[in-house]
């Protein structure tokens, strides 16, 4: 209610941090390059802003935007992007918990 709420909450996209492309890339909707996958198996950091880690960003918001109307059109649900952000969120926990995960990709900034 009052500043926090949102009229139009289905016009925003998913949150595009480190959990949600880590998930995304264990179950095959992200793949990255040997070069960025050796780097983030290998746990290093990767700049903030620089072209892999923008890509990282973008990709992931553009896979959670088509998942979202796949999931739409085949089940017929009224989702929007952030609950499909949400759900895989919230499983990547889950697996990452389990030590189920690859690592996720490591990034210094006060963006997210």
């Amino acid at each position: 209610q009052g500043l926090g709420r949102f009229m139009d909450v289905g016009e925003l996209t998913m949150f595009a941090d480190y959990r949600v492309p880590q998930i995304l890339r264990e179950v095959g909707v992200l793949q990255y390059s040997p070069s960025l996958a050796s780097k983030i198996d290998g746990f290093e950091e990767i700049d903030a802003g620089c072209e892999e880690e923008v890509e990282i960003r973008a990709l992931t918001i553009q896979a959670v935007e088509i998942l979202t109307a796949v999931l739409r059109d085949k089940h017929a649900a009224p989702l929007i992007p952030i609950q499909v952000d949400w759900f895989l969120w919230e499983e990547g926990e889950r697996l990452a918990l389990a030590g189920k995960l690859a690592p996720h990709h490591r990034t210094r900034t006060s963006f997210y």
